[in-house]
């Protein structure tokens, strides 16, 4: 990482000493500036001054919301990420509870779920999508991606169904706390609370084990049902990085010291799964594709939207998508493409942000 100028950190402190603290992660003066504000806005909620109660009262704390600014400037300086501190993180219209040992959510996970709503609504246009609509979100961490969408289809759809899906029960327990915690404040619609829900599973599970055990784990709850032929929507950020890009300083310091590795890092799976699809090998950034890729003929997902890492993987994502669809005979069913801030991306374009499936002929 580049030293910092002198003129900078002269400039920095005489502005302000805390900006010094929040320059070792942010390295710009700007952006320290505007942390500091948002640090400064989250100790006085926290501890607010004398005379500025909501009731009107005078509030006196031995930790005044000063010392508690110092501590939080003291804490993004080692670099614990900003979402921790204070707490929460903006997604779309909703407010995300962030806790440690579950992924923020990233603004490139926000652009990828209003995308999806746009495919949605496109098909749904298209009568590909009748009224209902079922939704399963793998991998859903602190379920920012079920919620929002939630938020973002329940006007166009009376009857919706959304399913989050972790291994980690933290990351359960939190979803359920942001479900809650939308509703309430009124960003969330009170429909949200019957139609979307979260279960845990591990849906790598079946791969060593040779089981159906997590489409077992989905039945239960729709009883009624087929569960291979419920669902419309298969949508995924799964853990992608690789161990190389996890170590090598691609991954900023903060993610590596403060983040779940779980939740980006993908477990070392050895398992006949891979051949039996069609695969020598697998690399290990992979594996969540290749059983997503799976489940998505399973369950026959009408439209799949896949988070990646960078355009090299996103291509070998479409083309395990294209092996499995000839494996399976759904050949010429399929269209798949990379989608990158809005657009599909061109040879040239080193950026990825997801591979979309639709099958809806």
């Amino acid at each position: 990482m580049p030293r910092i100028p002198t003129r900078l950190v002269l400039k920095a402190y005489k502005e302000n000493p805390l900006l010094l603290d929040l320059l070792k992660e942010c390295r710009t003066l700007e952006n320290a500036r505007n942390e500091l504000r948002w640090l400064r806005e989250g100790a006085i909620a926290k501890f607010p001054p004398p005379g500025t109660s909501s009731k009107g009262q005078d509030v006196y704390s031995t930790h005044t919301w000063q010392r508690e600014l110092r501590k939080m400037c003291d804490d993004r300086s080692k670099g614990k990420p900003l979402q921790y501190i204070l707490g929460d993180q903006p997604f779309g219209d909703l407010d995300i509870l962030c806790r440690k040992g579950v992924l923020i959510p990233r603004g490139e996970t926000e652009s990828f779920t209003f995308h999806t709503r746009d495919v949605i609504l496109e098909a749904h246009s298209a009568k590909y999508l009748g009224k209902s609509l079922r939704i399963l979100d793998l991998c859903s961490g602190s379920g920012c991606i079920s919620l929002l969408l939630h938020s973002l289809l329940a006007s166009h759809f009376k009857d919706l169904t959304i399913v989050g899906v972790d291994v980690d029960p933290r990351a359960i327990s939190l979803s359920q706390k942001n479900k809650l915690h939308n509703i309430r404040r009124g960003l969330l619609s009170p429909r949200a609370q019957n139609e979307v829900c979260f279960l845990k599973a591990d849906i790598l599970d079946s791969i060593e084990s040779g089981k159906r055990s997590f489409l077992d784990t989905l039945q239960p709850h729709f009883p009624g049902s087929n569960t291979q032929s419920t669902w419309d929507v298969l949508i995924s950020n799964p853990p992608y990085i690789s161990t190389s890009n996890f170590c090598n300083g691609t991954t900023s310091r903060s993610v590596r010291k403060y983040e779940p590795v779980r939740a980006l890092v993908p477990p070392i799976v050895h398992s006949p799964f891979w051949k039996e699809l069609g695969f020598e090998h697998v690399a290990r950034e992979d594996i969540f594709y290749v059983r997503l890729l799976s489940l998505i003929h399973q369950l026959h997902v009408k439209i799949t939207v896949l988070e990646c890492g960078d355009l090299e993987q996103a291509r070998r994502i479409m083309t395990m998508a294209e092996v499995l669809s000839e494996k399976v005979g759904a050949n010429g069913r399929q269209c798949v493409y990379i989608w990158n801030d809005g657009c599909a991306v061109n040879d040239n374009d080193g950026g990825a942000r997801a591979v979309i499936i639709e099958s809806l002929l």
